[in-house]
């Protein structure tokens, strides 16, 4: 996609504004006749297999695993995500693998990922140790581009369920395509919830929301801005913070420019990070994702803390308590004039993390346009794979 970067703010927030509403990332939310087609095909994939394992790296695997983690009571140990490839370790989680009730799911854009190819390559070689090719390639689940790449021709060449990776959408925008929805339908989450938040966000007017984050960007090297950070107050968000950092650093770290983004992780990070962030350099922008944390969970056991004089915890819930130090950390932020927003999700669930993923791409190709770098490609990390191959060779 072509850019041409206006100077002035309000011609570039109307440049935004034409942008985001013609991503194909996030149009695809509307087409009602592919969901309805993805979900038919994954649920007939899923029948009579009780584990699922994904392979991917990036954009082929953040996305899903966030929007899994929302609901892990989900999981039951049902799906796994593979992407690294640590050799001792992939080892070790594959060697009992049973192949008759296992579906692999296995997610390139491209389809020459080194990473996903070589874990491709190792449970083929297991599958024909073990006797178990032919089951192999029946329960496996491709998503890649419909053109000529390794993946494809082994789908192809192999009778494998083939879903199309479209081309114009790109690996770490994909959340909403089949490469999200496939392993967050087998997950029991509902797709069609998750489009219907993401719509909502993508409906709306953000023209303020944005010009706001403009001045912000534009006038960054004034204030010295050089981090922006995300503090997530809910575990459910902890991969959500993974895909945020992609989606942020492959899109807009190019040409000496951009802001660091950094996740955070509330209240753990409070006893590692919080003493740089209040008493460090003033060069970051902070966004808190917060929800209502209050008189859930586990009831705190009332008579030891009595006993050892721990008042504050009497009566309370370990829900109070996170939703103590969540609020007592933006008070904290606030009366120390350190620059901050907050984005209240009231309950974190399928819609309203369709809405957040949604309103994250936006922001991000927003950001991007205000600092004249293109949202969709990352050309510098093309060097490092020339010479991973080159020293394979």
């Amino acid at each position: 996609m072509d850019f041409k970067f206006p100077e002035n703010l309000e011609e570039i927030n109307n440049h935004i504004n034409s942008v985001w509403r013609n991503l194909p990332s996030l149009t695809i939310t509307s087409d009602q006749n592919l969901l309805d087609e993805t979900i038919n095909i994954t649920q007939e994939f899923a029948k009579n297999k009780k584990r699922f394992i994904v392979f991917g790296t990036g954009g082929s695997n953040l996305g899903a695993r966030a929007l899994i983690n929302i609901s892990p009571e989900k999981l039951d140990n049902k799906i796994y995500f593979h992407d690294n490839i640590d050799p001792i370790f992939f080892e070790k989680s594959l060697s009992n693998i049973d192949f008759t009730s296992t579906g692999f799911i296995i997610i390139s854009k491209s389809g020459k990922t080194p990473e996903t190819l070589s874990q491709l390559g190792a449970i083929v070689q297991l599958a024909s140790n073990n006797n178990s090719l032919l089951t192999f390639y029946s329960n496996c689940l491709i998503i890649t581009q419909f053109k000529a790449s390794p993946l494809f021709n082994i789908a192809k060449n192999n009778n494998c369920l083939l879903l199309e990776h479209k081309e114009d959408i790109g690996g770490r925008y994909s959340i909403f395509s089949n490469v999200g929805m496939v392993p967050a339908i087998i997950a029991g989450l509902d797709a069609k919830e998750i489009h219907r938040g993401a719509r909502r966000v993508i409906e709306n007017d953000h023209k303020d929301n944005l010009f706001k984050l403009g001045q912000l960007f534009k006038f960054q090297k004034k204030i010295s801005l050089t981090s922006s950070v995300i503090m997530t107050y809910s575990d459910a968000l902890q991969y959500f913070g993974k895909w945020y950092l992609q989606l942020w650093a492959e899109s807009i770290g190019k040409d000496k420019k951009g802001i660091t983004a950094i996740h955070s992780i509330g209240t753990t990070d409070q006893h590692s990070q919080l003493q740089l962030y209040l008493d460090g350099p003033k060069d970051k922008f902070f966004t808190f994702i917060t929800t209502n944390h209050s008189n859930k969970g586990f009831i705190i056991n009332k008579d030891i803390m009595n006993e050892e004089k721990v008042d504050y915890l009497v009566n309370k819930k370990m829900g109070d308590l996170m939703q103590a130090e969540q609020q007592a950390t933006l008070d904290t932020f606030g009366q120390n004039n350190i620059k901050f927003r907050e984005i209240y999700i009231p309950i974190i669930d399928t819609y309203s993390i369709g809405s957040l993923m949604a309103l994250s791409i936006i922001e991000t190709v927003a950001a991007c346009v205000y600092f004249e770098v293109n949202p969709f490609n990352q050309p510098a990390v093309e060097q490092g794979k020339r010479l991973t191959k080159q020293y394979l060779r």
